[in-house]
């Protein structure tokens, strides 16, 4: 997310109400459901691990990905599947749908209960995420929440061991709020020509390899989804007068009922699955280096939607090039209501806060540069925003320095690095410096500050320490070793010191360990 862009977002706000909405699923759509089942991969028994060879689910997935990278899916055994199938209603502000999600136990605990995220149900989101029936391999279970509905568990028929496969399915509906913005998480609202879904599905809680799930309560101070790499294969039933905007890339699309259509999209490897729908908006696209981007934007702001998307080109060029390629065959570009925030980041689609497009044309771009960085950092290569924020959002803000750099505007890129100087200077000033290694709901006032600014002169520091030619090779194996897994502090440190051949130790200790008086770069 860029709350900063650089640091002159507006915070999101935490809400003290939700929406509560309740739904039986309707005979059309358990039809829609039913040949959706039929399509779907057979439960695996538990203690059987998914296996990588190819299969129909499998294979559709490689639409989703430049032909040089279907190769990836040779990992898939290391990823959960999630078919959904489902209903958009943008009159009512509904989506009915299932889930059915292959679950493999991938800690050395032994489970007796499934944990999803239902993340609509924290309070910003202002909305409702709802599973009103939920079957584990093929037996109706007891279920709970926690954390405030947003936390759901399954008890499991019976203990699943490590490595032990489990299937759940769960029948959902999700309600959105409308005009929202100014007052909830708009990339779950309906305003401004843009239905933006995000996280409208349940989805696996993260799983840690020694303690098992992740039962953190989220905090709103870091981006909300911590999630680990799925597989999606997603059917949806949509007006026609409404444009699809998602992670993935549509297989097929055929006409339902009248009125309606049918899509069926694929996402290969991603963390989460954006659905969003838009009406009225405009679109321009280009392909860069193989991949597809596609501008959508409001008709008064033709010029601007069109600058974006050459931001856009421009910024997937760059970071190809700096980081390594981006391996999928699509990325989506959409103006929105965002208002509380400038951008914010799903895999294969960023939204852009509405004004941007008329009143900041410098501001449009960096953000543009900002979301599209967290194309590698936070989705190709995963962390943990809720525990660890400087190190996907410190990499995006740093890649503000570096876009500029790349198109040959050296005088915006050193304006970038002063203003992130001075953010941190006055951080310091007032008493408020912290490790970068505090979790956000350690940061009360200063998170912006330290996980965006402070964050980014730590890279430039690492930048000055190792020498430009280390400072590239650092930033094309962290990519490599960290592909489609989960990072942490300690994954940077090492993947810097083997690029260097060096130490850094005391570099890592003075800047995220602790918040020693470093010297600013």
């Amino acid at each position: 997310m860029n709350k900063s862009s650089p640091g002159r977002a507006r915070p999101s706000r935490t809400l003290p109400f939700r929406l509560i909405a309740r739904a039986l699923i309707g005979p059309l759509l358990a039809l829609i459901l039913m040949a959706g089942a039929l399509a779907t991969p057979p439960a695996r028994g538990m203690g059987q691990a998914p296996s990588a060879a190819a299969d129909p689910f499998l294979a559709a997935q490689a639409a989703a990905l430049l032909p040089a990278h279907t190769g990836d899916l040779a990992r898939a055994a290391e990823w959960d599947r999630y078919p959904i199938v489902a209903a958009a209603d943008p009159a009512a502000l509904t989506v009915r749908g299932t889930v059915s999600v292959t679950v493999t136990n991938r800690s050395v605990m032994t489970y007796d209960r499934l944990y999803f995220r239902l993340y609509p149900n924290h309070p910003d989101f202002g909305g409702r995420l709802d599973v009103t029936a939920a079957r584990v391999d093929g037996r109706p279970v007891t279920s709970g929440t926690e954390q405030g509905d947003a936390l759901l568990w399954l008890a499991l028929p019976r203990a699943l061991p490590p490595g032990g496969v489990a299937r759940a399915d769960l029948r959902f509906v999700a309600r959105t709020p409308r005009d929202a913005s100014a007052r909830t998480f708009g990339a779950f609202n309906q305003e401004a020509g843009l239905w933006s879904l995000a996280n409208f599905y349940p989805v696996l809680a993260r799983q840690f390899s020694d303690t098992g799930w992740d039962r953190r309560p989220v905090d709103s101070r870091g981006d909300f989804a911590v999630t680990s790499v799925g597989l999606y294969d997603v059917t949806v039933e949509i007006p026609t007068a409404w444009t699809l905007v998602s992670t993935g890339l549509t297989v097929n699309s055929l006409p339902a009922r009248a009125g309606m259509r049918r899509e069926r999209l694929v996402s290969g490897p991603q963390r989460e699955f954006y659905l969003g729908f838009t009406r009225g908006l405009q679109r321009a696209s280009a392909v860069v280096d193989g991949t597809r981007i596609v501008s959508h934007y409001q008709p008064v702001n033709t010029e601007a939607g069109r600058r974006a998307l050459r931001f856009a080109e421009q910024a997937l060029r760059a970071f190809n090039a700096r980081y390594g390629p981006y391996p999928m065959a699509e990325l989506e570009v959409v103006q929105g209501a965002m208002t509380t925030f400038l951008g914010m980041e799903y895999p294969g689609a960023i939204l852009i806060e509405q004004a941007l497009y008329t009143d900041n044309d410098r501001v449009l771009e960096t953000t543009i540069a900002h979301e599209i960085a967290h194309q590698w950092w936070y989705s190709l290569v995963g962390t943990d925003a809720q525990g660890e924020p400087w190190i996907d959002e410190g990499l995006a803000s740093y890649a503000q320095v570096l876009y500029y750099e790349a198109v040959g505007n050296g005088a915006r890129a050193a304006e970038e690095l002063e203003y992130f100087r001075g953010v941190y200077r006055r951080l310091r000033e007032a008493n408020r410096d912290a490790p970068l290694a505090t979790p956000p709901g350690g940061l009360r006032g200063n998170y912006v500050p330290v996980a965006y600014a402070k964050a980014a002169l730590f890279f430039h520091a690492l930048r000055g320490q190792i020498g430009e030619e280390s400072f590239g090779r650092f930033l094309q194996r962290y990519l490599a070793e960290g592909k489609y897994r989960e990072t942490a502090g300690p994954d940077v440190l090492r993947a810097a010191e083997a690029a260097c051949q060096c130490e850094l130790d005391g570099l890592y200790r003075d800047w995220v360990l602790q918040a020693a008086p470093v010297a600013i770069p």
